[in-house]
């Protein structure tokens, strides 16, 4: 049944693909009443999506696999759109090269109409499926409510409430949650959207996920508020919040953050260590950038290290231009 898959022009790279073959597999290629065909030579399921008007990527992973098995799907996209190219994670990417193996490159829409079988959980309306998405973040946040400090620098402030806070704006959509595997970083929010933009699905318990969800999170307080603030001051309190965050979900990724040897840009992360193995021992839930501002033990390094120096030089490269920046913000 295989042979209906035209197979890759090229071996995988670079690295060693994440899939397995489906013990079933489907018996047409392309899928039975596509109402259009799309190259698959940039973008990924995401874009695709929405370029069709379904927000849902799996809608159309479903119609054109048939599977919601991740790893499944890595095989469909080698062996049925002919897929080589790997990201760092070990899936297969959309590629220009596509157009010039030989192979198919093609991936299949529905008609608008079509709904995947209801036993795809990943499968859903638009609402479904975005509903699903904020409350992962909402839930989130809300754990960070009962877990994190008092963060200030400067006119920023963010307390353990203002977690809820955003949690609920969430929840009632007065904030929006956009997924988009092609952000340039991990996330981000836009003041004119009330959006917050996440890289990945949020998911419960993921150390980096809450990591950059408390960072955002801190943006959209000092939006919420109308706090008149420093940009650069800011990104430091939203900094320091999304290594705090890290650590309190999982000391072990943490620490692995933290680790030069690792990680280059271990200042980033280094304050939330300091918290969570200087200050909370000692009952510190309210802490400001000047009480970090000293030398303290690192867990990698044989001299002791200043995490808002090391803050500093981390984020000097993106970041030092914000320092110039003062910024009045308008909810509504």
């Amino acid at each position: 049944m295989s042979s209906i898959f035209p197979g890759a022009a090229r071996s995988p790279a670079p690295g060693v693909p994440k899939m397995k073959k489906p013990k079933s597999l489907i018996s047409t290629w392309p899928p039975k009443d596509a109402a259009a065909a799309r190259w698959a030579t940039d973008g990924n399921f995401w874009t695709h999506a929405r370029a069709v008007g379904r927000q849902n990527p799996w809608d159309l992973i479903i119609f054109n696999f048939q599977t919601q098995d991740p790893l499944e799907v890595n095989w469909y996209l080698q062996n049925a759109v002919g897929c080589w190219r790997l990201d760092p994670s070990g899936n297969f990417k959309f590629d220009s090269s596509l157009t010039a193996d030989g192979k198919d490159g093609i991936i299949y829409v529905p008609s608008s109409s079509w709904v995947p079988p209801a036993h795809f959980s990943k499968g859903s309306g638009a609402a479904t499926f975005m509903a699903g998405v904020n409350n992962s973040a909402a839930t989130i946040l809300r754990d960070l409510s009962r877990r994190m400090p008092t963060i200030s620098h400067g006119a920023t402030t963010m307390r353990a409430q203002d977690y809820r806070k955003i949690a609920e704006l969430i929840e009632t959509n007065a904030i929006t949650i956009d997924v988009d595997p092609d952000l340039g970083g991990r996330g981000g929010y836009l003041d004119d959207e009330k959006a917050i933009k996440l890289r990945f699905m949020p998911r419960i318990g993921n150390a980096r996920h809450a990591s950059t969800l408390a960072n955002e999170a801190v943006h959209a307080a000092t939006h919420f508020y109308e706090i008149p603030h420093n940009m650069l001051k800011n990104e430091y309190v939203s900094t320091v919040a999304g290594a705090v965050a890290m650590g309190v979900t999982s000391e072990r990724v943490l620490q692995r953050y933290i680790n030069p040897r690792h990680f280059k840009n271990w200042g980033y992360y280094y304050s939330g260590w300091v918290w969570l193995n200087d200050f909370k021992p000692r009952g510190g839930w309210s802490i400001t950038l000047d009480d970090l501002d000293h030398q303290f033990e690192h867990p990698y390094l044989s001299t002791t290290a200043n995490p808002v120096s090391e803050l500093r030089v981390s984020m000097a490269g993106s970041y030092g231009w914000k320092g110039k920046v003062e910024i009045i913000p308008e909810w509504d």
